[in-house]
């Protein structure tokens, strides 16, 4: 009996889900090198050369035509920031790879729900150097790679979970394999990466000689960083509703601290019901706070850390109609938060250690939202 009511619920909820495929979904995450299992090389003349501590990742948007449903689903993507470093040791130093901000790179995904089948062709545009090579001030070289990943693992089980919990991570687990020609010191020499990869919703972060010598060369493609946020998430009470926990952001990983100026913007929309389609809601907030609790949602002032920035917003309270016109307002509000509908640039007041940030839908609902496509853009000092 369980096993048939599983399947039932299977059955009924994939049904549902069918039901709202009817127009783009956008899946917009970082896809990040697994260190430990990835690998890489650089050859010149006879000598090939280990590349260790192989780190970063691409942060790719892709937007799948979802009418299809379900029948296989074609989309597009477009990559928007790429960053990778390595060690090859003494003498050549740190190696770095970014996107090339004059040459966009793109791709095409194909996916068979039904038989959680696909892949992605991806067309990388890139820049590179070796330490030595800034050392003597010899100009990054040109490169573009395209890499087929197999997606050999994004079925409706897969699909359903990530809808149900508002977030599409770990959906695109998979490898890819990287081989060309480029310049070191003036002379030719093969590169070649092995990479395992997985995808969510945070940047990679680097050792930090790493990031010393490629930062400066990431920050080609802008000084802005993407963090996703579960469109299900909110740091605020609810009331007949479970959602998920807000997005919090260690100001430290983004090299920010008080008395910085932040600006937040937002990415994408998200939808104010189920359906696997982007919607077009837009309202978001976030707060800072001194510390990464958050307390359960049945409670007004969840975020016992929350510091005030000076830039408020309002957030309606909770209706209760026992027998109309006998009603009682219960207040959301919290006087700490500020709007991010659009952008907002904020002081880092004193004592903030994080940013804290949620969705605000009109609803009051957060388990209906859905998309995969949510998140902000924070630049510090812009």
């Amino acid at each position: 009996m369980k096993i048939r009511m599983r399947v039932l619920g299977t059955v009924v909820g994939a049904a549902a889900l069918m039901a709202t495929g009817c127009g783009n979904l956008t899946i917009r995450s970082w896809v990040k090198v697994i260190t430990d299992e990835s690998s890489g090389s650089i050859t010149t003349g006879n000598m090939p050369i280990v590349i260790n501590r192989l780190q970063g990742g691409f942060l790719g948007a892709i937007v799948l035509d979802t009418t299809s449903l379900p029948g296989p689903v074609d989309g597009s993507i477009s990559v928007d920031d790429v960053r990778i470093a390595g060690d090859a040791g003494v003498p050549i130093g740190a190696i770095c790879v970014w996107g090339d901000p004059a040459n966009a790179s793109s791709g095409t995904i194909n996916l068979n729900i039904l038989a959680g089948q696909g892949s992605a062709t991806i067309t990388l545009n890139l820049k590179s150097t070796a330490a030595i090579a800034d050392t003597v001030h010899i100009p990054p070289v040109f490169l573009s790679q395209t890499a087929t990943f197999p997606l050999n693992g994004i079925g409706l089980t897969q699909l359903l979970n990530a809808a149900s919990t508002g977030s599409g991570d770990g959906l695109f687990a998979t490898s890819a394999s990287f081989e060309g020609e480029t310049v070191l010191l003036g002379q030719p020499a093969t590169f070649g990466l092995e990479l395992q990869v997985t995808n969510d919703s945070t940047p990679p972060l680097f050792d930090t000689d790493l990031l010393g010598k490629c930062g400066g060369h990431f920050n080609e493609q802008g000084k802005d960083i993407f963090y996703g946020v579960n469109v299900m998430a909110s740091y605020l009470l609810a009331k007949n509703d479970k959602p998920q926990p807000p997005t919090i952001i260690k100001l430290a990983d983004i090299g920010a601290k008080a008395g910085d100026h932040l600006k937040v913007a937002r990415v994408g929309t998200y939808n104010d019901k189920l359906e696997l389609r982007d919607g077009t809601a837009t309202k978001m907030a976030a707060l800072f706070s001194s510390s990464s609790v958050v307390n359960k949602d049945n409670q007004r002032n969840r975020i016992p850390g929350a510091i005030d920035a000076g830039t408020d917003v309002t957030t309606p309270a909770y209706r209760v109609c026992i027998i109309w016109p006998f009603c009682t307002d219960t207040p959301t509000d919290i006087a700490e938060d500020f709007s991010v509908a659009s952008s907002a640039t904020v002081t880092i007041p004193t004592g903030a250690q994080y940013l804290i940030v949620a969705p605000t839908p009109d609803s009051l609902k957060w388990g209906d939202n859905s998309g995969f496509g949510l998140g902000v853009s924070l630049t510090v000092n812009p």
